[in-house]
């Protein structure tokens, strides 16, 4: 039933938003991580070492997620509820 709905065009325009919403999150919470560290421990971007870059995108990609499954419920009742 719900791969149904998402061929459908709204099931379509809720991939997108989804997309657009994880960019969007990923993008804040990208630079909220990276300007912070910088910050916090005077360290430049130029001397992380590959753990560091590792770790803080592992970070990043699980909070985008996060406000993503997050901002997927008003989006699915918008968009797949009925009408």
């Amino acid at each position: 039933m719900v791969r149904e709905k998402l061929k459908t065009p709204e099931g379509r325009k809720f991939l997108l938003a989804l997309l657009v919403v994880f960019m969007i999150a990923a993008a804040c919470v990208g630079r909220a991580t990276i300007v912070g560290v910088i910050e916090q421990y005077n360290i430049p971007l130029s001397a992380w070492t590959t753990s560091m870059f590792v770790l803080q995108s592992a970070m990043i990609f699980v909070y985008s997620l996060v406000f993503t499954v997050l901002l997927a419920i008003p989006l699915g009742i918008f968009f797949l509820g009925g009408r």
